[in-house]
C-alpha cells in the first residue's frame, strides 16, 4: 500500500492519527527531508527504510 501524508507546517502533534498509524507501521518512508520536521518521524519502526 502507498499512502501520501501531509505534514502540514511541521509541528507533529498537528498530523491527523491516521497519518501517525501509517508513518509508525511503515516498512518504507520517503520524505522531503527539508520540508518535513524529523520529529515527525520519531515513532517509525526501527527498522523502517527512510529516504
Amino acid at each position: 500500500m502507498i499512502s501520501f501524508i501531509g505534514a502540514g507546517p511541521g509541528d507533529p502533534e498537528l498530523l491527523t492519527i491516521k497519518g501517525k498509524k501509517l508513518i509508525d507501521a511503515a516498512d518504507v518512508i520517503i520524505y522531503a527531508g527539508s520540508l518535513v520536521n524529523p520529529e515527525v518521524l520519531a515513532g517509525r519502526k526501527p527498522d523502517a527504510v527512510v529516504h
